[in-house]
């Protein structure tokens, strides 16, 4: 069975494995059906680690993922039942109905957890995958299979805007910097909730244009931070910052309103620190939150996608072989031919 592996920083080789391990009791064999390029795998490839980490080659990367059951074990799923792909697996963890670790209150905190495609746990971009039962959600009828993938990274923006406490009864004002796929999602799923007053800032007219088009971003505003980081609209509510470096974060803190709340979504190219000047966060009352992956379980997320009709179809403008991952890693690094989400099969 093909697996794809990072051998080296910006380049993917096709390696033959094959699964002779006997199946736990907890275990299933799931053919993979497709996995998104993320931008966080992005970072792996142009730079072989996110952050300080240390480059650890070879690297097998996907998490956003759907398959189709091959062998269900000793589980209660059926053979070949599609099925989407939780890629945190917290089945290590002792204290789960604690909160001794945390995993009690959220699971995407737990310190005994793995996750596929981070250093050493396995990715996705492969052929066939042996995961823990408690990893997978029958996928719903009413969605193709073809873009299931999808609603992994729709779970991560509702998080956001669960953790954001977006009051939807309000006149909010919403500010959402860098234009990929999650910032898309937010968009839409924020639009659902009866929230019109939605900006997308991005230096890819293109990516603004498809925005608007397919996910309610009303007023899109084009501008290169590295070459000006003054907005020239302020007092937004909520700040969505995908981008998170030093310009986003001065833009976006200038632009936001008192008692505004930001939320850093995106993860730096880099280990360079982010300038902060506490003074300007409390003369403001400024709230920063974080995000680390998703708390959104895979039935909920079906279901407003169902109900507002999120359209993550929209999403999927490339399809990639699994033999042809380079050249969809290479585009999607470059934002060539105008992709948003490239997945591969």
């Amino acid at each position: 069975m093909k697996i794809a592996l990072l051998t080296k920083k910006k380049k993917f080789e096709i390696s033959e494995e094959n699964i002779t391990k006997k199946l736990k009791d907890d275990e299933v064999l799931v053919k993979i059906s497709g996995t998104g390029i993320c931008g966080s795998d992005l970072h792996f490839f142009r730079n072989g680690a996110l952050g300080s980490m240390p480059p650890q080659f070879p690297l097998s990367l996907g998490h956003e993922t759907a398959g189709i059951i091959v062998d269900k074990n000793k589980s209660n799923f059926k053979n070949y039942s599609n099925v989407i792909i939780d890629p945190l697996d917290i089945s290590a963890c002792k204290n789960i109905e604690k909160v001794l670790c945390g995993c009690g209150l959220k699971h995407n905190l737990c310190k005994h957890q793995t996750y596929l495609g981070s250093y050493p746990t396995k990715g996705s971009f492969r052929e066939l995958m042996v995961l823990k039962k408690s990893q997978l959600t029958v996928l719903n009828k009413k969605i193709d299979p073809k873009i299931s993938s999808m609603i992994e990274p729709a779970g991560i923006a509702q998080y956001c805007i669960d953790r954001a406490m977006v009051d939807e009864n309000l006149d909010n004002k919403i500010l959402i910097l860098g234009c990929g796929a999650i910032s898309m999602l937010i968009s839409s799923i924020l639009y659902s909730m009866g929230i019109k007053n939605i900006t997308i800032l991005d230096k890819i007219s293109s990516r603004l244009l498809y925005a608007k088009k397919h996910f309610k971003a009303k007023k899109l505003i084009q501008q290169d931070l590295k070459k000006d980081s003054n907005p020239k609209i302020t007092n937004y509510n909520y700040v969505f910052d995908l981008i998170t470096n030093n310009e986003s974060f001065d833009y976006g803190i200038k632009a936001i309103n008192k008692s505004g709340k930001y939320i850093i979504i995106g993860i730096p190219e880099t280990e360079d620190y982010i300038k902060i000047n506490p003074h300007k966060l409390r003369i403001k009352e400024i709230d920063i939150l974080n995000i680390r992956r998703s708390n959104v379980k895979f039935n909920r997320m079906q279901n407003i996608i169902l109900k507002h009709s999120i359209p993550i179809h929209k999403l999927v403008t490339h399809y990639f072989k699994i033999e042809d991952i380079q050249k969809g890693f290479d585009m999607a690094s470059s934002y060539s031919d105008k992709i948003i989400r490239g997945v591969v099969y």
